[in-house]
């Protein structure tokens, strides 16, 4: 796996289990695990220049993907407002949660980062791309606002990038789609699975493996309480992109070489999906 160490990240107050949107069901993982510190490892930026723009790259031209990094650097430090109650599509939810973390490395740094990655991919294919939150050192927005940032941008699809926190032996990503609910429409559910079909194949195809901790080894789960996925109104799906406390996912994770294989893998699923709609 891959390691790299210049540009080590604040540790999040709090940061020890994200409990909101990004959480996996108390069945699936372990919500105590101990966390161990890499200091060989830190989450690390660099600038990565997008491939020259011709007409052959520009199949996403007139698409618009929202792209959400979930949680923020500073959740932590608001406490009153993260824990503030909001609409999560038919019931109430917390407005976020810190994330996860493995010593001083940062879920919300991961998101942000793999983000930064995925934009810099889809915006020389054509598409037009909205973050839901412009920086790592702010806090929110609230989960509802994420979803809800979709309809506003009238975007194809919502792509919500996360990373697990659950026991160190557990290994891998899992994709999940919305089910059928109360803001959730049949439709909206159906063409969501299918986008967490594609985000699965085409990470798998990039030599990354499906969880086996929750959902089976599919690599693909149905949740009903994704506030996020639930306000979206449109085809959404959110990445558990691996699980930070097990050591090779982190060491992916946390290095610019293991988040352009996933910006990769999840741009050609946002090809495939836009190409069939």
């Amino acid at each position: 796996m891959i390691a790299a160490a210049t540009i080590s990240v604040a540790f999040g107050a709090g940061c020890t289990r994200s409990v909101d949107d990004a959480t996996t069901p108390a069945t699936s993982t372990s919500s105590t695990s101990t966390t161990t510190a890499h200091p060989q490892l830190s989450v690390t930026t660099t600038t990565v220049e997008p491939p020259p723009t011709t007409a052959a790259t520009r199949e996403l031209a007139g698409a618009v993907i929202v792209v959400d990094p979930g949680h923020n650097g500073a959740n932590g430090s608001h406490p009153t407002e993260i824990n503030r109650l909001v609409d999560a599509g038919g019931f109430q939810k917390a407005c976020n949660t810190t994330g996860t973390a493995e010593g001083a490395i940062t879920e919300s740094r991961v998101n942000w980062e793999t983000a930064q990655v995925l934009r810099r991919v889809l915006e020389a294919r054509g598409a037009t791309v909205v973050l839901t939150r412009a920086s790592d050192d702010g806090w929110g927005p609230c989960v509802d606002q994420r979803g809800l940032t979709a309809q506003r941008a009238n975007a194809d699809l919502l792509i919500s990038i996360h990373a697990d926190g659950a026991a160190p032996s557990a290994s891998g990503f899992h994709v999940i789609w919305p089910a059928v609910g109360p803001t959730v429409s049949a439709a909206t559910g159906s063409t969501s699975a299918e986008l967490a079909g594609l985000v699965r194949d085409a990470l798998v195809a990039q030599g990354l493996s499906p969880a086996a901790y929750v959902g089976g080894d599919h690599g693909v789960v149905e949740r009903a309480d994704i506030a996020t996925m639930n306000r979206a109104g449109v085809p959404a799906v959110m990445v558990e992109c691996g699980n930070m406390h097990n050591a090779d996912d982190l060491a992916v994770l946390a290095s610019p070489a293991g988040r352009s294989r996933l910006a990769a893998g999840l741009a050609e699923a946002i090809d495939a999906f836009i190409a069939a709609h």
